[in-house]
């Protein structure tokens, strides 16, 4: 910038001498100089987006790895409270329950965090979704815990949860390798790859992969219920709301499928 900065004032005393094209030729210069300084400018900025993207997807891995892990310890102790025979089940069991529900609680904070640092970025479309699928779930575990609702329903919905951290998680990884990798091409390539606006978290490819895993759970999930109530192990009024949430999740999924089809979030 400062060698550009020389030549345009150059040009402008060879203008005031008349010199027009040795003003011409410092021009061409200053000129060159700027576009060098642009382009070394553009390699500085992707350089650190591209940085700043791998701390967010090791961030995002982490929080996620965390709440898994919050998640399975729940699930296991709901596993164990559940194995105590319903003829024996006393205040000493709602108690242990509770105390599950305000572990859950804590699952559904982190997913707040997960959202909100989600949306800081804001170029996911798909990822949101599911955060937020987790987050509801999560509060609905925590209520049926604390109601001591601990058998089949309540930890086929921890088993959705799991799940769907384990898709993230796999999402995330993916995306951490192919950004590695195009930063090593780029190397090996040793040339500017002009890119146009800003590079997203997650590529539009892994997205769709996760709504295909997001729709193929919505199924599995529905058969599920299905079958507890054909097995009679669930009534139809607890199942009803779990299904008509399912139906919201499939417009929604509809909805951001669409969106990111049309790239409506670029």
């Amino acid at each position: 910038m400062q060698e550009a900065i020389e030549k345009m004032k150059e040009a402008e005393k060879e203008l005031e001498d008349a010199k027009r094209d040795e003003a011409t030729e410092r021009q061409r210069e200053a000129e060159e100089k700027l576009r060098e300084a642009i382009d070394r400018l553009e390699r500085i900025l992707r350089q650190l987006r591209e940085e700043e993207l791998q701390r967010e997807l090791a961030k995002l891995e982490a929080r996620l790895r965390k709440m898994a892990a919050m998640q399975t310890a729940v699930l296991d102790d709901t596993v164990t409270l559940a194995a105590t025979p319903k003829s024996q089940r006393n205040r000493q069991t709602d108690l242990k329950a509770g105390d599950l529900a305000f572990e859950e609680k804590k699952i559904t904070l982190e997913a707040d965090r997960a959202m909100l640092l989600l949306r800081e970025e804001g170029s996911s479309v798909a990822f949101p979704e599911v955060v937020s699928q987790i987050r509801t779930d999560t509060t609905r575990v925590s209520e049926m815990l604390g109601q001591t609702k601990i058998d089949a329903i309540c930890q086929g919905v921890q088993q959705d949860i799991l799940a769907a951290l384990e898709e993230m998680i796999d999402a995330v990884q993916k995306a951490q390798r192919d950004l590695e990798q195009q930063q090593q091409q780029q190397q090996q390539q040793q040339q500017q790859q002009q890119q146009q606006g800003e590079q997203p978290l997650v590529e539009a490819l892994a997205e769709l992969k996760l709504i295909r895993t997001m729709e193929g759970r919505i199924k599995s999930t529905t058969d599920r219920y299905a079958g507890l109530l054909e097995a009679g192990d669930s009534s139809t009024e607890e199942i009803r709301p779990l299904l008509q949430d399912l139906s919201e999740r499939q417009n929604r999924l509809y909805r951001i499928t669409r969106d990111l089809v049309s790239k409506r979030n670029k």
